[in-house]
């Protein structure tokens, strides 16, 4: 059985220690023959960045020649190694963890972390830069920091080039642009510390002091608020050639489950289960193959092991604290009422057509596309179909789209006494799966509705409306997959709550939603008996007609409960 590697990102612990490890050691070969020098890989959160970013310091690094057997022989780039293994000095930053409260804690973080790295290279290579360890420490700014590098390794005369590996170079930038645009445009663009750091390594490319550069981070925005500073830089996020190094393929998943022990007879339901959850990720367009988030297949099998069966929370807790910051990406640009018109037509219909943003100019307006193109490049959205002017996305899995429904509702909720505890909605989705009563939920439905309701709301409310609002209420529970429009053999069912893998529930609930309007009152009878008629036809379909599972109808008017009903006890 393999050990699971979760939260690990040293490559050298990983093999040996004899974690699993999905050798992605090819591309290593493929960046070295790549067109340019100055590569920029951009990912969501958690995608295996930093683990390859590491693999690149052990194979590139000249400390690591006599481990290179131990560390690559059994691996791709370990029987077809190039020439430039083990042959540079490598500097390495790591721009996580900086508090962007204050510029002052901004610039301090960043500081921090760049002197952090020239320690490490100092030290590491103090045969080649004796004496100069201390003398660093007394540069202020990060660009002189990096200068004063450069200079040592000219006046030593030192003949082998650096490799410069640069880990999360936008993670600070990324909350400071979600919470004060104005500090994101002084700090980072314009003529900001950032820029001045980076016109820095510039330089010292065009010197030949830089042999190579390799980026990371999730999203081009600061990379293109550096273009001036930094022009050398090459974005191959997009390209198809590099689209699996790294995320995880169906069949590489099914590989992994197999290593795990898992029995022959449940990996094809587990791999589908978890293509729900965790897949879906696309980000060329001429790529067929969607991947998986490497960090939640592994949290999963972690947890499976356990107990053998699937863990209560299927979304890893940690993604849940990156992927939550959904709030502060709606405020980016913009008043977040005008974002959540979008997020509205996204939880509706699933999809949305915008062209996406490649360069960012945040001395313009932020437009509705560089939004959206922000919540790609974060991993909220993926690519569904590559159109000749606008790319088709859409949400990539059922962990994201939990997430955009929990947002949704929780705008709602704000204006009502369950802004502070969700228990009463939790106790009426009890009685709604365990004992079929959904009276207590459409009550709190209903309840939702009419403190957000008013005559001008009245002229946009309709079915879509009513169902992404309950939708988003019955997220808080992992008992049950919400099915939209659910296809039966008589039809589609507006929603189907179907039980999950290992979390018990007594029944199965199907719900039909009608919604009218008060200037529509006449239509009442007529529409009641509609969604009798539809729910009857829905519920003799085979997969409905059993004991476990229930249907109902109900119907709103305007924003009040009118009338709902139990299919066979009308």
């Amino acid at each position: 059985m393999i050990k699971i590697p979760y939260g690990l990102s040293d490559f050298r612990t990983l093999i040996k220690e004899k974690f699993f490890y999905q050798d992605r050691t090819e591309f290593i070969e493929k960046l070295e023959n790549w067109n340019s020098k100055f590569p920029v890989f951009l990912r969501p959160r958690r995608f295996g960045k930093s683990l390859f970013i590491s693999a690149l310091h052990y194979y590139y690094g000249l400390e690591h020649k006599d481990q290179f057997q131990e560390l690559f022989g059994k691996l791709y780039i370990g029987r077809h190694p190039t020439a430039a293994a083990n042959n540079y000095l490598i500097l390495r930053f790591d721009f996580s963890r900086i508090d962007t409260a204050t510029h002052e804690s901004t610039y301090e973080g960043f500081l921090r972390n760049v002197l952090s790295g020239a320690r490490r290279f100092l030290s590491v290579y103090s045969d080649y830069f004796p004496l100069q360890l201390e003398a660093v420490e007394s540069e202020k700014s990060p660009e002189a920091v990096v200068k004063y590098i450069f200079d040592c390794v000219i006046q030593n005369e030192v003949q082998h080039k650096i490799y410069l590996l640069i880990d999360e170079y936008d993670h600070f930038a990324n909350e400071l642009l979600s919470f004060d645009m104005d500090r994101f445009k002084s700090d980072i663009s314009r003529n900001g510390f950032v820029r001045k750091f980076y016109e820095s390594l510039k330089t010292a490319a065009g010197e030949g002091i830089l042999d190579r550069i390799f980026i990371t981070g999730v999203s081009p925005v600061t990379l293109d608020s550096l273009t001036s500073g930094f022009n050398i830089s090459d974005n191959i996020s997009l390209n198809p050639v590099f689209h699996n190094m790294m995320g995880f393929t169906h069949e590489e998943l099914k590989a992994i489950l197999r290593e795990s022990d898992i029995p022959e007879q449940k990996i094809p339901a587990m791999t589908s289960n978890l293509a729900e959850w965790y897949n879906g990720y696309l980000f060329a367009p001429d790529e067929t193959r969607s991947l998986f988030n490497p960090d939640m297949v592994l949290y999963f099998i972690k947890e499976y092991r356990i107990k053998n069966r699937y863990p209560y929370e299927m979304l890893d807790v940690n993604i849940v604290s990156d992927y939550r910051k959904i709030r502060n990406i709606f405020k980016i640009g913009g008043p977040e009422n005008e974002r959540f018109e979008l997020l509205e037509k996204l939880v509706e219909e699933g999809s949305i057509q915008f062209s996406l943003t490649r360069l960012y100019n945040l001395e313009s307006v932020f437009t509705q596309d560089d939004f959206l193109s922000l919540l790609f490049y974060m991993g909220m959205l993926t690519l569904k179909e590559a159109k000749s002017l606008r790319w088709q996305f859409e949400i990539p899995n059922y962990v994201i789209k939990k997430l955009y429904f929990e947002y949704f509702a929780s705008i709602f909720l704000a204006k009502t006494r369950f802004f502070n505890t969700r228990i009463p909605i939790g106790d009426a989705i009890e009685q709604l799966v365990n004992e079929a009563k959904p009276e207590p939920f459409f009550k709190i439905v209903e309840y939702v509705l009419t403190e957000n309701h008013s005559n001008r709301d009245e002229m946009a409310y309709g079915e879509k409306h009513i169902k992404s609002l309950m939708t988003g209420l019955l997220f808080q529970f992992e008992a049950y997959f919400i099915r939209s429009e659910y296809e039966t053999a008589k039809g589609y069912v507006d929603l189907f709550l179907e039980k999950t893998p290992d979390k018990p529930i007594n029944y199965e609930i199907a719900l039909e939603l009608k919604y009218v309007k008060k200037s529509a009152k006449k239509t009442l009878n007529k529409v009641v008996k509609e969604a009798e008629e539809q729910l009857t036809r829905y519920m003799a379909s085979e997969r409905f007609s059993r004991p476990d599972v229930r249907g109902f109808y109900v119907v709103f008017f305007g924003g009040t409960l009118y009338q709902w009903g139990e299919f066979g006890k009308y």
